[in-house]
């Protein structure tokens, strides 16, 4: 009837969402096509960067797409001798981000993000801890946050009593993360060291508060 907005059907619905999938394929096979083509010349220009850039922003879990950027990157910075590449590394670092966005426990991107930070002439790993801290807002058990988080401590060197801190908020903001009480066994033979004892990890008196902490943890949060 006239004025009537006309629903898809279920039928139609599905046609339309396997025409989108089609196309996405299609242009995924287009690019990777491009990118190998480039590959094989050797040709780790501006152009390489744009269609491995266009591929992983939708897919950050390409391995082989990101060792060629790290090429291309080598390649710029060495060419650069004022900055060393920094703007280029900047610019990868912001890419990863966005990456990240896409899917936050993306091994590549964050292996990705590592090695800019290791190879660009001024990292900031402030920065990078203040990153962990916002990801892990976001999903508190994203693992490989975590581990990237360990690195980018100890790179920046931010105190293990800070990082413990850090470890008791989240666990007391939820008492199953996990990785927080992972990352706290790590800290606290560091912290609270068993000076009379070695083959016990810590001290019997931090021993028995965190025996405490689990024991309230066991009450509150049993599931």
């Amino acid at each position: 009837m006239h004025g009537r907005l006309k629903v898809r059907t279920s039928a139609e619905e599905a046609t339309r969402k396997q025409k989108e999938r089609n196309a996405k394929a299609a242009a995924f096979r287009a690019g990777m096509e491009r990118i190998l083509a480039k590959k094989e010349r050797a040709e780790l220009d501006e152009e390489l960067l744009v269609l491995t850039g266009k591929i992983l922003s939708a897919n950050p879990d390409v391995a082989t797409l990101w060792n060629l950027r790290r090429q291309c990157l080598q390649t710029f910075a060495k060419a650069d001798e004022e900055t060393g590449g920094q703007s280029l590394f900047d610019k990868d670092l912001s890419f990863t981000e966005m990456c990240l966005q896409v899917n936050p426990k993306s091994y590549c991107a964050w292996h990705h993000r590592c090695w800019v930070l290791e190879n660009c002439p001024t990292p900031n790993w402030d920065k990078e801890v203040e990153l962990c801290t916002k990801y892990l807002k976001m999903d508190e058990r994203n693992f490989h946050c975590w581990d990237y988080r360990r690195y980018v401590v100890a790179k920046a060197n931010v105190p293990p009593s800070k990082e413990l801190e850090f470890c008791t908020e989240k666990i007391q903001n939820n008492f199953s993360n996990y990785s927080s009480w992972h990352y706290r066994s790590k800290l606290l033979p560091i912290l609270h060291p068993n000076q009379e004892d070695a083959s016990r990890p810590i001290s019997e008196e931090k021993l028995k508060e965190e025996l405490e902490l689990v024991l309230t943890a066991a009450f509150t949060d049993p599931g």
